[in-house]
This record gives C-alpha cells, structure tokens and sequence, in this order.
C-alpha cells in the first residue's frame, strides 16, 4: 500500500476512534467499509491483512473471548519507527488520556488552533505541569491550563480501558477564532465532519434551501424541528454538509427567513420552526421541492429543461469525484444526462423512495460506484422545472446489511436456500405463528446478517488458491455438529464471484471433505459478546428514555389496541386509528401513522398518557428484571453493529409483553433508552445471538405494524 493512502485510512480513522483504546477489529472493519475502504480493492484478501499492513499507527493483538479467538485494533500517533522503538506509554500523553474525537474538535473550535495544534498544545502543556509541579489535584481528577482552557483529567470509567484517564475542559475566556482552512482532510472528511468556522450562507445557498423547505411544509406555521431536519436530510441539505454539529445552530445560520422558538408541551421542551415566506424569491426558477410521486408517474425522456441540476447536488458529486466541493466540469454534467437517458431508454430507471434512480459511469475517487436520483417537483412557481436532482453520490442501498450475502454469492431461489438449511439444521420454528407472508422468515434474517458480522469479523473463509469458500452458519445439525455454507466459484462475468454448493458439516459427506482440507483452522462462528455489560442489566444505572422517537417517530411499533384505549375523548386521534385498523395498505398506513405522529405532538394531554403508560411499563420491566435477570434479554443491531439489551413493555395487561424497550450502555455508564420494537422485531434481533429463551419473547409475538422491518 501506498504512503498516500496509509496517510488517508490514518485521518479517517483517528477522527472517529481514540488513540490508545482498544476496538474490536468488526468495529474498525465495518467504519473502513462504511467510507468505502475496502481490502479487496487495494490487494487484500481481508480486512485484517490490510490493518496488519499499517504498523505506523496501529497494532493488532490477538486475544480469546470464550472459546473464540477475537483481533483488538489500537491507534497509536503515527511513527515511522518500528513498533518496539515506541516512546513509553508514559512520555506520551495520548497513551495515558482518552480524548474523544467530539471533544478535541469541539476543544479546536474554541481555541481556534488544527487539531495538530491542539494534540501538540494538550501534550505539552501536561509535560509542563508535570515537571513544573502545577499539576492540579482536583479529587480524583488532575487539571491543569493551556490558555484560557481549563483542562481536566477524569479518571476512566472504564476498568478494560489501557488508559487510565478521559479527557474533559471548560473555557475560562473564550478567544476569537482565526479562520481555519484544514488542507490535510480527505473529501469524505470534509464532507462529514464539523468545520472550525461557521458556514455564512450565500443569497443563492438560502433560496435553494429554502424551496426543499417550503416544497413539502408550509410556510406561517409552526412546525416542530424533527418535522424541518428531516425534510432537509430526505433531499440532500443535512446540517453536515454546511459544517454544523447542530440542526438549531444551522437553522440560526440561515437568518430571517425563519424563527425558532422553545415552548414546553405537556411538560415536554419542544423547538419550533416557523418559516417565513420571502415573495422575492416565488418566482426563482430555482426551486425544486419534494414531493410524492406515485411510481406509475412517467419521468422525462431528457433531462435538458426538464429537470432542474441543484448546484449543492452537483457539488457534492464533485466532492466524490474530485475531493473540491465545487460546481463540476461541464463533461461531467454530459456524463450525468447521458447516464439519464440511457437507463430511461433501457428501462433501467429504478423507482425507490419517491425518486428514480440510475448508475453513473464514472467512479467515485476511492473506486466505489455512483448514482443518482431525480424526484418530482411540485412547485407551482413560474419558471420551475417539474423534475430536480435529489441525489448524486455513492450508492446508498447497495451497502444494506440484509444483501451482502447476495453480493457475495448467487444463492438460486431462497425457498430452496433456506428450506436446506432448515432441514440440515436442529429444529425450531422459524416464522411468526400461522400463516406467516414468508416461509421461513426468521431464518432468511437470521443467515442475513450473520453473514455480515461475520464479514466485519473477517472469518467467510477463502481457500488460498481461491477455488473454495465458506462460513460457519452458527447453527448445529440434530447432532450438535457445527454447520457450514459452502461456495465454488462463479462463471467469469457473473454478477457475483461465488455461487452457492450445500451446507456440510466437517469431514461429512458432499463438500465436508474439502472443507477439512480447505481450512485449517475450520471457519469460526460469529461473536458479539465483548464485555460482560453486553449481558446482564445493572439495576444500580439509571435509565433514560426517549419518549419522543417512541411516541413520535415509531409510534407504528406500539400496539393498535393500546393506542385506541389511551386515544379515548381526541377525535382527530380515533379517527386515523380507525382508519389504520380498516387499511391492509403499507404506504396508506405509513401515511396515516405520520399523521398520528403530528396529532400526538400537538395534544399534550394524548402525549402525557402515552408516556406515562409507557413509563409504568418500564418501571414494571425492571421489577420483571430484578425478579429474574434473564428478562433482559441481549440483542445485536446490525445496521449499526452494537449491542444493546432488551426489556419486556406490558403496555395493555400487566404480565404480557406488547413491545421491546431497546437500552444501550453510554460512557457515562447509565443507559439510554433508544428505541422501542415490536415483538417480531424484537425476536429477529435476539435470534442473531441464540434462540430466546425466554417466557415473554417467542415466535407466538405480535405487536405493532413492522412497517420499518429493515430498520429494527
């Protein structure tokens, strides 16, 4: 590997992870793979060959968890020495202190300083305490001060962590801020990350932005954030993009084209966003707001007239293509019309998400694919093109978790997949209760994403002449044999590089045989379990929730009978609850759900019942909890690659569980009440790690409307 891109994987990954903490290498893999840095395409068989080539900045230590053996990835200042010339973990004052990427960007912004100047600035100043002798012990903590910064060393909460201490500061006086222009970013960098100064925003940047506003809600109205944030992010405008950490610090930035205010709603702090209409910009043939579009609409022959190019779209294609957020040449603008039309001709238009969506031929700058999407317009305004831009970057499906074993193999028709599975493997039910819509449902999911833990973990098995490959299912035969997924290799010019053989155990008869002679040691199972928190619940933390993305953004996961029971007395409420109870139809109740969403909002006192209903729930779960241990039971999350744990939430009857209360362990060591699942969600996420056990958690479960599967 060349020096250039060594430099670029060490940017990327001290940005997001600490020097001197251990991280599993899942961890480390799925990150590199998420910013579209893979082994494969810089000459690696695997993730960990490529790790294993990095020595300037990180290490790779070998350690067993149970019966599996386990990689541990730590980050180290880059050095050209070899590993054992190391100054001591005691001359280096990032070996000794975890300083957590936020902390030290947001330490940047204060004090105006690069983050090279600001380790360099934190490393001398604790040298300088240190053989000065001003040091300062506060309690359990050291402190000492770089300028006007008060710098305070926590002791670690975490006992497994090499570092014994956490960074932290406050600001004694704050100074001005030189602007910082930070050259050595990569573009994905430039693109995610916060910026030291603040964007100012252009005439140009707040007409565009405000049309994607104004396309899909109203303007005079008070509308709450959430609503404003996600109509932003679902057509290209996340805050990141401009550089902020913060939706309320972009919406400010935008000035008196809207107001935010604070309210308390039912006992709730709510920010509400009003926009503000500006005429002068009706007529700007600029606009090109969301809206729905139903699939049977046709879309344009050409771009050309019809289809408004958003400058912040087209620059952010140039980022991938070039690592300059600026407008694009004009050849690639041709490249993008051409692409249009051929997939329209070829009727290769892919209809996803309100949007039509086409590959582009050219590769984005670390090789990955590229697409684009046009949405339709709804703007009435003179002048406007009816289609717009919405999309251009790398492939934002491609990468789902549930399809990577199909991107790696052809597997022939999934009834006959999974059925061969099923009846190798030891027996269990794998669909919902009766007349489930998917043979073997739970079973398709379950082999899903334990092949893409096992793909961050390195362990899908390749033969060294290539000819052979396979993975460890993680299930056993009636015997308790481990069994296998075996592949041979594809057709040159097929879509995928493997197809699928049989399931085996070792040594057993078919492709047994080869197995044992392919692998040395045998392909070993997933692991998830990485701390013994990943297990039991600690009643002695407390536990903090997020009422408003339970009742508000997933209040489709609670069950319909609970919330036409605590809807009594509110109309507009019962009404779309009768009418999601009569509609078999996902969009119509995908529709409707938003709507209730927006109605419980507005009326605290629907608000208040749901939530103190569900905080009697979780009360209750944790007596459930402190009765038996095993009511909590351990899940893994694959679209984020965590676990976390799940309490039981009896929302109608006391002692008969309606929904899943999911609880993930922060750094300050309490919980955090993420996300509530229905039960079917809540059993495809347990049965990654082993079939529950569990008197409240079965195949049996039903629930809410899984209407976002995919996501749980």
């Amino acid at each position: 590997m060349d020096i250039q891109t060594k430099h670029r994987i060490y940017e990327l990954l001290t940005g997001a992870f600490s020097l001197g903490e251990a991280y599993p290498l899942s961890r480390i893999a799925k990150f590199l793979t998420d910013t579209d840095i893979r082994s494969a395409a810089y000459g690696y068989p695997k993730m960990r060959a490529l790790l294993e080539d990095l020595p300037e900045f990180l290490t790779v230590t070998p350690i067993m968890l149970g019966q599996n053996p386990q990689q541990m990835i730590t980050l180290h200042t880059w050095t050209d020495d070899a590993p054992n010339d190391r100054s001591s973990p005691e001359e280096n004052f990032f070996h000794l202190v975890n300083v957590p990427a936020k902390s030290l960007a947001v330490f940047c912004n204060l004090m105006g300083l690069t983050e090279p100047e600001a380790r360099a600035a934190l490393e001398q100043g604790y040298k300088r305490a240190k053989s000065e002798g001003s040091l300062q012990s506060e309690g359990d903590n050291l402190a000492y001060d770089v300028g006007p910064a008060h710098i305070v060393l926590q002791k670690s909460w975490y006992a497994e962590s090499s570092q014994p201490w956490h960074f932290s500061f406050h600001m004694q006086d704050v100074p001005a801020r030189p602007a910082i222009t930070n050259t050595a970013q990569t573009p994905i960098q430039r693109q995610h990350t916060a910026k030291a100064d603040e964007h100012r925003f252009t005439e140009a940047e707040r007409q565009e932005i405000y049309h994607v506003l104004t396309g899909q809600l109203p303007t005079g109205e008070k509308l709450h954030m959430a609503a404003v944030s996600k109509q932003l992010a679902d057509n290209g405008y996340p805050k990141e993009r401009y550089g902020f950490a913060k939706m309320k610090a972009f919406l400010l930035a935008l000035g008196d084209m809207l107001t935010l205010e604070d309210q308390v709603m039912g006992g709730v702090p709510q920010s509400l966003v009003t926009i503000h209409p500006q005429a002068h910009w009706e007529q700007s043939p600029a606009s090109q707001p969301a809206a729905h579009v139903g699939g049977s609409e046709e879309p344009p022959q050409r771009m050309d007239e019809a289809v408004f190019l958003a400058p912040k779209t087209l620059a952010i294609l140039n980022t991938y293509l070039t690592g300059q957020e600026a407008p694009p040449a004009p050849a690639v603008i041709d490249q993008l019309r051409a692409a249009y039309e051929k997939a329209r001709l070829e009727g290769n238009l892919e209809y996803r998400n309100d949007a039509y969506r086409f590959p582009l031929p050219c590769k984005g700058l670390e090789g990955g694919a590229l697409f684009a999407a046009i949405k339709r317009s709804n703007s009435d305004y003179a002048g406007a093109s009816p289609w717009y831009l919405n999309f251009a970057g790398p492939d934002r499906f491609g990468r789902a978790p549930g399809k990577m074993l199909e991107q790696f193999a052809f597997l022939g028709a999934w009834p006959s997949f999974l059925e061969g599975l099923a009846q190798k493997a030891l027996p269990e039910p794998w669909d919902f209760g009766e007349g489930s819509h998917k043979r073997y449902h739970i079973l398709q999911k379950y082999i899903q994403y334990t092949f893409y833990r096992l793909q961050l973990e390195d362990k899908v098995c390749i033969a060294e002449d290539k000819s052979f490959a396979a993975f460890n299912t993680g299930l056993v035969t009636p015997h308790y044999d481990d069994l296998y997924a075996c592949f041979e290799p594809n057709d040159e010019g097929a879509a995928t590089a493997w197809h699928f053989v049989d399931f085996c155990t070792a040594a057993g008869r078919g492709v047994g045989k080869r197995l044992v002679d392919a692998f040395n040691p045998l392909p070993q199972p997933a692991s998830y379990f990485e701390r013994k928190e990943d297990l039991l619940f600690d009643l002695e933390k407390e536990l903090h929730t997020d009422f408003d993305h339970i009742l508000l953004d997933n209040v489709s996961r609670l069950p319909l009978p609970f919330l036409q029971e605590e809807s009594r007395g509110i109309p507009a409420a019962q009404s779309m609850l009768e009418q999601i109870q009569n509609t078999n139809e996902s969009e119509a109740k995908r529709t409707l759900y938003s709507e209730l969403s927006g109605v419980i909002a507005d009326t605290p006192r629907l608000y208040n019942r749901l939530r103190n209903r569900v905080e009697d729930a979780i009360e209750l779960a944790k007596k459930q909890v402190r009765w038996n241990f095993k009511t909590a039971i351990p899940c893994y999350f694959p679209t984020r690659n965590v676990m976390s744990l799940m309490l039981p939430l009896s929302l109608q009857y006391d002692g008969r569980a309606d929904a899943a209360l999911v609880v993930e362990l922060t750094r300050s060591g309490n919980y955090q009440g993420q996300t509530i699942l229905t039960l079917q969600q809540a059993y495809l996420d347990a049965r990654l790690l082993c079939r529950p056990n569990s008197e409240w958690l079965n195949t049996e479960a039903q629930g809410g409307d899984a209407l976002d599967e995919e996501e749980a």
